[in-house]
């Protein structure tokens, strides 16, 4: 989203600002808020009313949409002159049903993003506007999924739970309910014992939510349904899911006691009804004993929720009797005392139950098991009955198969009750394992699974990774061990939710850092282990581990792009997973075409990369112009861009050839050389004047250079100019302009013009025999004078500063047939190191008016490194302490003659010492000298060292002179 620059922009804003108001154009939209389906396609209605009434033209018509979201506005469409600028790639208008009063906008893919308000302004110059603002609202229809047993066992006081999940849903204010419906009894009634746990979000801001229900089903409520209703925004009505559950009645079995107490009860009634006349005799003095009925208990024992067992007494005389409670357990040799019932009292014992430690904690608690009397009633006849209850907490561990033993204790001896307890656990429901939306590679990853309501706590997780079928443990969590890991890179945390009825959930949470290497594809499993549980419970979730796309800075060939030439852009996009990608070139958000990119490459960490390229020829308008390379991958929530600016355009100057004016310039009199450099930009350049390849400066004697600006074009253009009063000297120089534009090149361009005074004559190029010259040898140069007008000229040779007298030839005034001269003038000389780098002159003096017209050329002769031998004037063998000697080098054949001579004496410098002869022309040509040092032998022997540095070729000599007595 976002606005983009436009030309048709600020016309068109400013008609939707300068625009009266008239009244006579109306728009009709749909209802406000519009309410679209998440991830769907929508329409926003925007309709002129009375069209009938308004002639629409394209070159005179404006529409604009304006989205405001938050404190941000943003304009999303734009219609103006006949051309539509879509600056929102979601939306999307007709060209075809504009013209036609439908300003509807389409959107596409619709997200939260999307929430906000729309306005849509509609204006027909010169006086008609209307507007109108629709809000949207986006909706997400939840998933609703039943999770249920499919058979339930009725009659057995056995506790069933239901639960409802509703995903992905937006907004997240959401009403669940739960209702029974019983066909037989014609009823349907609200559910009200919910657990709602508190909503989950998702990355794409869309919820979930658990809600569960729990009962216990009755012989009554066989053929019942159960259903789970959905409130929510998104549903026009509310949504109803049935869970797949069948009630069914648990077999009951006639127990031997009930039996007997069934035939007891009929014989006493008929004892009763026989026995009436003794009635009195028997109420008052004769003791009977009592009638212990079979305990009454729970169809089940569930681990550590409350259980009563009851014995009834009744029928016995006299009123002393008590009602003992005693426990044995398995592993016990002897029973324990619980507690007892008498008449008017109660006598209770506390039986500390097992310690239960919750997973990762110790923290022991006490049950407490007891004993309460109740029902104490007197009969007619002179008998009592009595109800004495054992509340217990049974757990699993310890009381499991233990033995409870009711003793009922009266004058005339003892009666017992024993019941074995069965102490049943809840088996965990595991949800499934909650991932991420999106793995990324190198990051660290949680898988969650959810295991719930169950009892005891003992509990034991185990984490799998599968691959091809085959697991491989990653890790243990047992009560005594918090956590064993078999792989060291996943660690494992628990959070652990108790409720009232002793039940438990735990979240089991495994954590790593995920890679595509080992990671992407596998299987990961949790599987737990509980003593409810026959087989264990599984489940599993398979990762799919995505590498973000990492764009490189966008570079362009060349680096500084040339105005009207080709310009190269690439992009490498690099570190993504997996392959399929998208690479598009936008130039100010308009779409271009880009290259073919590069093949993909894999690199070892199984990440890939691509260069893409885009070829384009920039003018300069573009240099605010914004390039962006767009990527879209299926890792990335939204598309990734990298953006260039050619801040760094150039144009290189185009240099026209030097003109001079006057066209014919004549000695002593004002010319201007004029060079015009074209179209270059940036608009920082150097232009330099040189005369012979000496640079003209400011105060040079060889004329004032100066720039001038010539236009304000958009590229930029000057003209430079050399002013000169030429004299004799100046003809037949070369003048040269050096242009040097840093920016294109580091190159300077250069335009050359030879100045040719009028009435001068013309000294041509110099011809020499040999073509290379060398020392030592004779060189024949000439050269020939054009366009003399009379004869009064004579010609002379200088080298140096010396003019030559011998070795020249002229060969007088040759007519050209134009009434002008020519004479050819040479000179032959033995070339030697003293004409290295020195002038040679030919001059051609007007004896009528003294003016001297030269040419100049300094002959190709290189620098010479000297040769160097040393010499003595003594004999090694008789050398004698005391004795003066002199030590002594020859250089020769060097040029030019500039040389250092340096001798030490075992490093110590003894130049101070030395004579040096000075240097002479040999008969090479070149110099030749020599260097002396005088000694005093020593005692111990001496090193002498002579060092002759040449400075032009950078060359150094030494020689040793090792003397021994």
């Amino acid at each position: 989203m976002g606005w983009l620059g436009n030309p048709l922009r600020p016309l068109l804003l400013l008609l939707v600002m300068l625009t009266p108001h008239s009244g006579q154009l109306t728009l009709k939209a749909s209802k406000s808020p519009a309410e679209l389906i998440l991830y769907e396609n929508g329409l926003l209605e925007c309709e002129i009313a009375n069209l009938s009434a308004i002639t629409l033209n394209p070159n005179n018509l404006g529409v604009l949409w304006v989205f405001t979201g938050g404190t941000e506005e943003l304009n999303i469409f734009m219609y103006s002159n006949g051309q539509i600028t879509n600056l929102w790639e979601e939306a999307e208008l007709s060209k075809n049903s504009i013209l036609d009063g439908n300003m509807s906008l389409f959107l596409r893919h619709v997200t939260l993003k999307h929430l906000g308000e729309y306005r849509c302004e509609v204006f027909i110059p010169p006086n008609d506007k209307a507007s109108l603002t629709v809000k949207l609202e986006v909706l997400a229809r939840p998933t609703v999924t039943i999770v249920s047993e499919k058979l339930v066992e009725v009659g057995t006081g056995g506790e069933m739970i239901l639960g409802c999940q509703l995903n992905g849903y937006y907004p997240c204010e959401c009403k669940t309910d739960w209702f029974q419906s019983n066909p037989s009894q014609k009823k349907t009634k609200m559910l009200t014992d919910i657990c709602i746990a508190p909503p989950i979000k998702n990355p794409d801001g869309t919820c979930n939510v658990t809600t569960e229900v729990r009962l216990e089903p009755r012989v009554e409520d066989i053929g019942s349904s159960f259903e789970c209703r959905v409130t929510h925004k998104a549903f026009p009505e509310s949504y109803t899911a049935k869970a797949a559950v069948t009630l069914k009645e648990a077999e009951i079995h006639l127990s031997k006691s009930s039996i007997v107490g069934s035939i007891i009860g009929s014989v006493i009634f008929s004892v009763m009804l026989l026995a009436a006349g003794i009635y009195l005799y028997m109420r008052y003095i004769y003791k009977v004993p009592p009638n212990v009925c079979d305990l009454q208990m729970p169809a089940r024992f569930i681990h550590q929720q409350t259980a009563e067992i009851t014995c009834h007494v009744s029928g016995f005389r006299p009123d002393v009797i008590s009602v003992g409670w005693y426990l044995r357990r398995m592993n016990d040799a002897e029973e324990s005392f619980i507690g007892e019932s008498k008449r008017n009292q109660e006598i209770i014992r506390f039986s500390k139950a097992k310690e239960i430690t919750e997973i990762g904690k110790e923290n022991a608690t006490d049950v407490n098991w007891k004993v309460r009397q109740s029902n104490f009633v007197v009969h007619d006849d002179g008998t009592q009955s009595l109800s004495s209850t054992l509340e217990i907490y049974p757990d699993l561990m310890e009381d499991n198969k233990a033995e409870i033993i009711c003793r009922v204790s009266y004058p005339t001896g003892t009666q017992e009750k024993r019941t074995c307890l069965q102490v049943d656990a809840i088996a965990p429901k595991l949800g499934n394992i909650i991932a991420p939306p999106v793995v990324r590679h190198n990051t660290s990853v949680m898988l969650t699974c959810p295991i719930s309501f169950f009892t005891p706590r003992q509990l034991t997780i185990s984490w799998y990774e599968r691959i091809n079928g085959v697991k491989s443990l990653l890790l243990d969590h047992t009560e005594e061990n918090e956590a064993k890991n078999t792989v060291g890179r996943y660690s494992h945390c628990l959070r652990e939710f108790t409720y009232p009825d002793h039940t438990y959930s735990v979240y089991s949470m495994l954590t790593f850092i995920a890679s595509i290497q080992e990671n992407d594809g596998k299987e990961y499993l949790c599987e737990v282990n509980h003593v409810s549980l026959k087989h264990q419970a599984e489940k599993w979730v398979k990762l799919e581990v995505k590498a973000f796309p990492t764009l490189d800075t966008i570079r362009s060939e060349p680096v500084n792009p040339e105005i009207d030439k080709e310009m190269t852009l690439s992009c490498k996009v690099h570190s993504f997973y997996p392959k399929e990608i998208s690479v598009l070139w936008f130039k100010d958000k308009k779409a271009i075409k880009g290259n073919d990119t590069s093949e993909l490459i894999e690199n070892p960490e199984k990440l890939y990369e691509i260069t893409t390229t885009c070829t384009t020829i920039p003018t300069l308008s573009d240099k605010k112009s914004k390039y962006h390379c767009l990527v879209t991958h299926e890792s990335l929530p939204k598309p990734k861009f990298a953006e260039y600016v050619p801040e760094n355009l150039v144009s290189s100057p185009k240099v026209k050839k030097i003109t001079c004016d006057p066209p014919n310039p004549e000695v002593g009199k004002t010319l201007t050389l004029s060079c015009e450099i074209m179209d270059f930009y940036p608009a920082s350049i150097q232009i330099d004047w040189f005369r012979d390849e000496v640079r003209i400066n400011e105060d040079s004697k060889y004329g004032i250079a100066n720039e001038e600006l010539m236009n304000e074009r958009s590229l930029c253009s000057k003209v430079t100019k050399l002013t000169l009063s030429p004299s004799t000297d100046d003809h037949q120089h070369q003048y040269m302009v050096e242009v040097y534009h840093s920016k294109s090149s580091t190159k300077p361009q250069k335009q050359c013009f030879r100045l040719l005074l009028k009435g001068s004559p013309t000294i041509s190029d110099f011809k020499m025999v040999p073509e290379i010259p060398w020392f030592g040898e004779y060189l024949s140069i000439s050269c020939s004078v054009h366009g003399l007008l009379r004869k009064d000229f004579i010609f002379e040779w200088y080298r140096g500063s010396e003019p030559v007298k011998c070795g020249v030839t002229d060969s007088g005034f040759v007519s050209t047939g134009d009434n002008n001269y020519k004479v050819e003038s040479c000179l032959i000389f033995l070339v030697t190191a003293e004409d290295f780098e020195r002038e040679l002159i030919f001059l051609c003096k007007d004896r009528y008016n003294n003016e001297a017209f030269k040419r100049r050329i300094q002959l190709p002769l290189k620098a010479v490194a000297p040769k160097v031998s040393s010499f003595t004037n003594c004999d090694n063998d008789r050398l004698k302490i005391g004795g003066k000697y002199t030590l002594g080098c020859r250089i020769e054949h060097f040029c030019p003659k500039d040389i250092e001579v340096v001798w030490y004496k075992t490093s110590n410098d003894c130049t101070d010492y030395q004579i040096m002869g000075k240097p002479e022309i040999d008969k090479n040509g070149l110099y030749s000298t020599i260097t002396k040092l005088p000694i005093l032998m020593e005692k111990n022997s001496v090193n002498y060292v002579c060092e002759v540095r040449h400075e032009k070729t950078n060359e150094i000599f030494e020689k040793s002179f090792k003397l021994r007595v």
